[in-house]
Order: C-alpha cells, then structure tokens, then sequence
C-alpha cells in the first residue's frame, strides 16, 4: 500500500510538472506570435522604404546624367532622401528567453523549434550584412558634402520630413569626376538596398510561414494576414 501511495503520488507529481510545462509552451509561442507580428509590420514597412529608395536612386542618377540645370529640386530631394539608414529591429525577446533558459525543450514539435532557430539565424546574418550598409553610406555621405550645398540640405530639415526645395539650387561643385564617382557610390548603395529588400521580403515570408505553423499546432487565431 504504501509503494502504491508513492507512485500515484509520483504519477500526480508527473502529470503536473506536464501540465506546467505544457502552459508554458503555449504561453511562449503565444508570445512568438506577437513578435512574428511586430517583425511582419517591420518588414512590410522596410520593404516599402528600400523600394521607394531604389527608385530614386535611378532617378538621381538619370538627372545627374543630364546636361539639364533644371532639376535642382529632385536632385537634392532624392540626394539627401537616400541618405538615411533602412534598419530593422526585431522582436527576439521570446527567442532570446528560449535560448537562454533552455525553454526550448519545451516545444514538442521539432519542426517548429527548427523553423525558430532558423528564423533567429536569418536575422542575425541581416543584421551582419548590415555593416556593408554602413560603409557604404558612409562613404556616399562624404562625397555628398563635397558635391551639394549643405545649406540647402539644412534648409529641408527644418521638420520631421525631408521638404522638398522649390528655388531650384544648384549643386557646389559640378566636376565630372566627382558626379562620375557619386554615380558610383549610389550604384553601390542601390545593389546593398537590392540585396537587403530581397532579405526582408524573404524574412517577411518566413514570419508568416512560422506564424501559421504555430497557429495551426497551437490553434489559435492568425488574425489578419499582412500585405506587402
């Protein structure tokens, strides 16, 4: 009787420690949905960004191109717009704390695990490629001073958004061989956008991909999917 009584109290024991583990696995995959969605509006918003950027990085280049004086206006408007960094933030708290606790045991379906650890290893060789990034604007930013008149550029900062010029200005220095070479710091920064656009979309897709795979094993509600 005795030997009885401890197993079924081992057996008690057991089935809640499974019950525990159990909510918590759902807790934390309720919360990996909530950062897959965060992710998703991130990426949606950078790859809007990064496209509207190559567009004006292939108008730039076209009215540099031009003997025209008349495009003052979009030069220093698309000049000055491509400038500024397209970063990403995740939301990797629920990654983090699953790889730190060693609460990855907790996910029963290996399938899904993989699918996070994968994801966590595609965001994490982003943001590696990011330096590129840096560099190269970077070096298209000192050129930039040397070519446009940074007053105008203050002068469009004077709020939150870029104001486009309106007197037409004339860039500071028109040498060809400066405006080849800010040709070809753009054309450097055109190919980084190319490639990081073609991270985003492809990130976006496996945010989706890992939320739908854990709404369907863990059955809750997709909600509305994103649009790109």
């Amino acid at each position: 009787m005795l030997f009885l009584a401890v197993f079924c109290g081992f057996l008690a024991e057991y089935q809640l420690e499974h019950v525990i583990e159990s909510q918590r696995e759902k807790q934390f995959m309720q919360s990996m949905v909530e950062d897959l969605k965060s992710d998703s509006a991130m990426f949606v918003s950078n790859i809007r960004i990064r496209k509207s950027r190559i567009d004006m990085m292939d108008s730039l280049v076209l009215l540099l191109s031009s003997s025209s004086d008349k495009h003052g206006n979009d030069i220093y408007f698309f000049g000055r717009s491509i400038s500024p960094p397209a970063n990403i933030f995740s939301s990797d708290g629920t990654i983090q704390q699953l790889k730190s606790s060693g609460n990855l045991r907790l996910i029963r379906e290996k399938n899904i695990a993989h699918s996070i650890m994968n994801y966590d290893q595609l965001i994490r060789q982003y943001f590696f490629e990011m330096g590129d990034e840096v560099e190269i604007r970077a070096a298209y930013r000192q050129l930039a001073i040397k070519i446009f008149d940074t007053k105008v550029f203050y002068e469009m900062e004077q709020t939150n958004d870029l104001i486009k010029p309106t007197s037409n200005p004339k860039l500071l220095n028109t040498s060809p061989g400066l405006i080849n070479e800010l040709i070809g710091h753009i054309q450097y920064l055109k190919k980084v956008h190319q490639t990081q656009l073609m991270r985003s979309e492809h990130l976006l897709n496996e945010a989706k991909e890992l939320m739908k795979q854990i709404n369907q094993e863990y059955h809750m509600s997709e909600g509305t999917p994103l649009e790109k």
